[in-house]
This record gives structure tokens, C-alpha cells and sequence, in this order.
């Protein structure tokens, strides 16, 4: 029980997968350890974004539209998601999957090593079907990378599978490329 609590001492964010390997300890006795006495939490690191006063409006609408097109037979079908992981050599994890573990909120800021080796991987769904993976060969994707793998690579097949679809990114700046 001490040598648990001991490892959390020096490393916190260690996650309890790690801990349990390097101890020698099941899982679920770390994670039991770790919500005794004194009570640790698991805290997960958030990024945080003002929202204007315009933005209520705009989401209000973008919903009243959504709604409205959602009721059409078979708008659901045509929306393709997509997105890109970075998967790091080094081992930097996503932000998402960290936790800290702690008695009280750490407000702890994480240091990660520059330009470390990694991955770039994109992958798209539309209804049923799994566009994907890809790879990018280039350590940096940029907009003009990115349009590149549009139309080389996703575009003909999305063409030839479905002509009528909507595309759905998310908020990476490859997207908002004035040529994307």
C-alpha cells in the first residue's frame, strides 16, 4: 500500500496501467489504494475557452437549422465525421487520456519534449463505412498537406461511393486553410 502511494508521490500523472506494471500490482488494488486514505482523486486536464456574448445566438441557430435538416429522411445518412490523432514516440500522451492523481486539485502544468518523433494518422466515417487509416509522411500537417490528402486520397473515394454528403472537421488549424 505504501510503495502505491509512494509512486504517486514522485510521479502523480503516472497513469494506473503504468503503475500496476511497474509494481507488480493488479489494477483494480491501485486504483483502490489510490480512493483510500488519504482519498486521491483523478483529476483531468481541461482546456478552457471564453465564449462571447454573440456565440449563444450563433449556437442557437446553428441548432434551430440542424433541427430543421435533421427532420429531411436521410440527412443523418449523408454526414461524414472525421479526425486526426498525433501518436507520439516519446511518450506524450493526448491530453484527454491524462489524469493526476491527487488529495487536492494540482492546477499542475506538464512539460513535453519539442518536436519529438510522431505519427500523423486521419480516418473518416460515413454511415457504415470506415474511410482510413492514413498516414501522413510529413511530421507537420499543414492546410496545403492536409487539402492534399482531400484530394488525393479521401475525395475520389468519397466521390465514388456517394454523391451527396457533408463534411464534418473539427477545429484543427489544417482546416481552416483558405484553399480547404
Amino acid at each position: 500500500m505504501n510503495r502505491i502511494r509512494e509512486a504517486y508521490q514522485r510521479s502523480p500523472c503516472k497513469s494506473t496501467t503504468r503503475a500496476s506494471f511497474e509494481l507488480g500490482v493488479a489494477q483494480s488494488t491501485v486504483w483502490r489504494i489510490l480512493c483510500k486514505r488519504p482519498k486521491c482523486k483523478s483529476y483531468r486536464l481541461q482546456l478552457h475557452q471564453d465564449l462571447s456574448e454573440n456565440d449563444k445566438d450563433v449556437r442557437l441557430n446553428f441548432y434551430i437549422e440542424m433541427q430543421e435538416r435533421f427532420a429531411v429522411d436521410g440527412f443523418a445518412d449523408s454526414f461524414i465525421f472525421s479526425d486526426e490523432s498525433t501518436f507520439h514516440l516519446s511518450g506524450k500522451v493526448n491530453r484527454h487520456n491524462v489524469r493526476i492523481w491527487g488529495t487536492k486539485n494540482p492546477h499542475a502544468v506538464t512539460e513535453n519534449v519539442r518536436d519529438s518523433l510522431k505519427v500523423n494518422v486521419f480516418c473518416a466515417i460515413l454511415n457504415e463505412k470506415v474511410y482510413g487509416p492514413f498516414f501522413f509522411e510529413e511530421p507537420t500537417v499543414n492546410g496545403m498537406i492536409y487539402l492534399h490528402m482531400l484530394e488525393n486520397w479521401l475525395m475520389p473515394q468519397l466521390n465514388e461511393d456517394s454523391n451527396d454528403y457533408v463534411f464534418q472537421q473539427d477545429g484543427s488549424p489544417a482546416h481552416y486553410h483558405k484553399d480547404v
